[in-house]
C-alpha cells in the first residue's frame, strides 16, 4: 500500500468520518469509579474515570495509520474496546502523535490495560512535555509498575508545571521495597526538599519513608512539625505509627484521645484507634470504640467482625454469635462469618452444626482452614474414609487448591500416625505432578518424621537436581546427614553450598555449626552457633550451642544459654531433651 501523505478525496472523506466518529466516543459504558484505599494501609489512591470525548488536532497521518484510526473509532463506537485499544496503541507507537497517545492512554487506563498505558503515557509525556495530565498518567503507570524512581521524575515535572504531584502515594507504596530502594527514594525527595524546604507533601513523604525505614524519631519530629500547621488525618496516623514503632503506646493512647476530642466526627481515626486498642490488648476499650462506630453503620462487616472476635476473646460466645449472624443477615463478609460460627459450634461440642457452618465458608481466605476443621471433625468421629473421600472431592471441585488440600490431608493423617496412608497419598500426588518441588519437599519431611531417611534423601536430591540453587533443600539434606548419619563431610559440602546462596540465613549458619561440631571442629562450631543464636534466638539453636559448650567444658555458659532459651520457649521438647541428657543423666 502507498505510504505517502493523505491527499485524495477519499482521504478527506475519511478525515471527516474520523472527526464525526470522535464525537461518538462517549458511547463507552457510563461509569465514574473512584477507588480510595486508606493511605494508612500503605496503599495508593487510585482514580479511574470514563474516558472523555476530547478532540485532538488532526495530524497528517500515513494512510495505513489513518485507516487504523478509523478502525479504532469504529471499534469504540461498537463497544469493541479491545480492538480500539490495539489500534490506538499501534498508531501511537508508529506516529508518536500526542493526541493519539493521550487517547490510547485514557482508554488503556479505563480498561485497566496498564502495560499499554505505561507505553502510551510515556509517548504522550515525551511528545507533549508541558501537559500536566500526560505526566500524571505516566507517574501513575510507573507507580503501578513499581518503578518509583521514574514515577517521582514525572511527579517532579507535575510540580514544576504548577500541579499537585501527590508524592505521598509513592512514599506509601515504597513499603513494598527493600531498604535500599527506599533509601534511593528518600535521597531523591531530600534533594527536592533542599530546593523547596517548605513543601508539605515532600516533608510528609520524607517522614513516611523514614518511618518505613525504622527511623521513628525523625519521622515523629516531622509529623509534629506538620501538625502544628494543620490537623491532617494522614499526619496524625503517621505520628501514631511512629509512636508505636518507639513502643510509646501510652503516649499514643493519649494522643488518640486528644485528636478524637478535636475531630470526633472522623470515623477513620476512631477505627484506627479501635484497632490500636485491640493490638495493645485493651479489649474492653477496643470493644467500646467499635460499638460507637457500629451505631452509625449497623451493617458494616468491617466493624461487626472485630466485635465478634473481641467477644470470642472475652469468652462471650452468645455476643459473638449475634454479630456473626448479623453479618450473614446483612450479607457482609459472609464466608468469615460462617467460619467463626462453625468454630463456636465446634467449641460448644455441636459438631454437626459446626460441619454445616464450615461447609458454608466459601472459597475465600477461610476456605482452607474450614476444610481442615471439617477433616479433623470427621476423623474425630472415626470417619476416616469419609474424611478422605470428602477431601478428594474438594480437590476435584477446586483444582487451584489441589496441592494445599493434599498437604492438609497428609498432615492430618501424619498427626494421627497413618504412615501407610500418608505415603500412598503423596506418592499418587507426585506421580500426577512429578515437577512439583513443594510436594517433593513435603514428602521428604514425612520421610524424616517416620524414620524413612531413604525417602527424605531421595526427594531432597530430586529437588536439588531440578533446582540446583534450592538452598532450603541443600541445607535440609546437609543437616539431616550431619545429625542422623556419619556422612559429615558430605553434609558439610551441602550446607556450604546452601550458605553460598543465602549467606546470612541463621538456620543455615546453625547447620554449619552443628556439622562442624560433629566433625569435632569445636572452636569453629562455637563461633557459628553463637552467630546463629544472635541472629535468631531459637530453641533448637540454643540447644545446639549449649551442647557444644557443655562438651567443651563451658558448663556454666551452657546452663545459662539453656535457661534463657527456656524462658522464651518453656515447652520446647528439644531443650528439655538436651538438658535431660547432660544435666540430669
Amino acid at each position: 500500500m502507498n505510504r505517502g501523505r493523505v491527499r485524495s478525496l477519499r482521504d478527506i472523506y475519511l478525515l471527516f468520518c474520523l472527526g464525526c466518529i470522535t464525537a461518538c466516543s462517549t458511547t463507552l459504558p457510563e461509569e465514574e469509579v473512584v477507588e480510595v484505599i486508606s493511605p494508612s494501609e500503605s496503599q495508593p489512591i487510585v482514580e479511574r474515570k470514563q474516558p472523555s470525548a476530547e478532540e485532538y488536532p488532526v495530524t497528517n497521518f500515513d494512510e495505513d495509520d489513518l485507516y487504523g484510526l478509523l478502525l479504532a473509532e469504529i471499534g469504540g463506537f461498537r463497544g469493541n474496546y479491545e480492538l480500539a485499544l490495539k489500534n490506538y496503541v499501534d498508531i501511537a507507537k508508529s506516529s508518536r502523535d500526542p493526541g493519539v497517545a493521550a487517547r490510547a492512554t485514557i482508554l488503556s487506563y479505563y480498561l485497566r490495560s496498564y502495560e499499554s498505558a505505561l507505553i502510551t503515557s510515556q509517548i504522550w509525556a515525551e511528545e507533549d512535555p508541558d501537559n500536566i495530565d500526560a505526566h500524571r498518567y505516566a507517574a501513575d503507570q510507573f507507580r503501578i509498575d513499581g518503578d518509583l524512581e521514574s514515577a517521582i521524575f514525572h511527579m517532579e515535572t507535575i510540580k514544576q508545571l504548577g500541579g499537585l504531584a501527590n508524592f505521598e502515594l509513592v512514599a506509601f507504596q515504597a513499603e513494598n521495597l527493600d531498604q535500599v530502594g527506599r533509601n534511593i527514594l528518600l535521597s531523591t525527595i531530600s534533594e527536592m526538599l533542599e530546593a523547596d524546604p517548605e513543601d508539605e507533601q515532600l516533608r510528609f513523604s520524607q517522614a513516611v519513608l523514614l518511618e518505613q525505614n525504622g527511623d521513628y524519631e525523625k519521622a515523629l519530629e516531622i509529623a509534629n512539625d506538620l501538625l502544628e500547621a494543620k490537623r491532617d488525618l494522614n499526619v496524625i496516623l503517621l505520628k501514631v505509627n511512629s509512636l508505636k514503632g518507639l513502643q510509646r503506646n501510652t503516649e499514643a493512647t493519649i494522643f488518640f484521645k486528644t485528636m478524637l476530642m478535636e475531630i470526633p466526627e472522623s470515623r477513620r481515626l476512631r477505627l484506627v484507634y479501635a484497632q490500636f486498642l485491640f493490638e495493645v490488648g485493651d479489649l474492653e476499650g477496643s470493644n467500646e470504640q467499635y460499638k460507637s462506630l457500629l451505631e452509625g453503620s449497623p451493617s458494616d462487616g468491617d466493624i461487626l467482625l472485630p466485635l465478634a472476635l473481641i467477644s470470642l476473646e472475652l469468652k462471650d460466645n452468645d455476643g459473638a454469635r449475634r454479630y456473626l449472624e448479623d453479618m450473614v443477615r446483612w450479607n457482609r463478609r459472609v464466608d468469615e462469618a460462617h467460619f467463626y460460627l462453625g468454630s463456636i459450634a465446634e467449641n460448644e461440642g455441636d459438631l454437626d452444626q459446626a460441619l454445616v457452618k464450615y461447609k458454608q465458608a466459601g472459597r475465600g481466605y477461610q476456605f482452607l482452614p474450614a476444610q481442615s476443621r471439617i477433616a479433623v471433625i470427621l476423623l474425630k468421629q472415626g470417619l476416616i474414609n469419609e474424611m478422605r473421600e470428602y477431601l478428594e472431592l474438594k480437590r476435584r471441585e477446586y483444582p487451584n487448591f489441589y496441592e494445599q488440600l493434599v498437604f492438609l490431608e497428609a498432615q492430618i493423617l501424619s498427626d494421627s500416625n497413618y504412615e501407610e496412608e500418608v505415603f500412598q497419598l503423596l506418592d499418587g500426588a507426585i506421580s500426577a505432578n512429578p515437577n512439583s518441588l513443594d510436594l517433593l519437599y513435603f514428602r521428604a519431611t514425612k520421610g524424616q518424621k517416620f524414620g524413612r531417611l531413604d525417602v527424605l534423601e531421595r526427594d531432597l536430591r530430586s529437588i536439588i537436581t531440578k533446582d540446583p540453587v534450592n538452598a532450603d533443600a541443600l541445607n535440609a539434606l546437609g543437616y539431616t546427614l550431619a545429625d542422623l548419619t556419619d556422612r559429615h563431610e558430605e553434609a558439610l559440602a551441602l550446607i556450604q553450598r546452601a550458605l553460598k546462596i543465602k549467606p546470612k540465613e541463621p538456620a543455615y549458619i546453625d547447620s554449619l555449626g552443628w556439622v562442624l561440631y560433629r566433625l569435632k571442629r569445636f572452636e569453629e562450631a562455637l563461633m557459628y552457633l553463637r552467630q546463629a543464636l544472635s541472629l535468631f534466638p531459637n530453641d533448637e539453636v540454643a540447644a545446639h550451642l549449649g551442647e557444644v559448650l557443655w562438651v567443651t567444658g563451658e558448663r556454666r555458659e551452657a546452663s545459662r544459654v539453656w535457661e534463657e532459651a527456656l524462658e522464651l520457649a518453656p515447652e520446647s521438647e528439644i531443650l528439655k531433651r538436651v538438658i535431660k541428657q547432660f544435666i540430669l543423666p
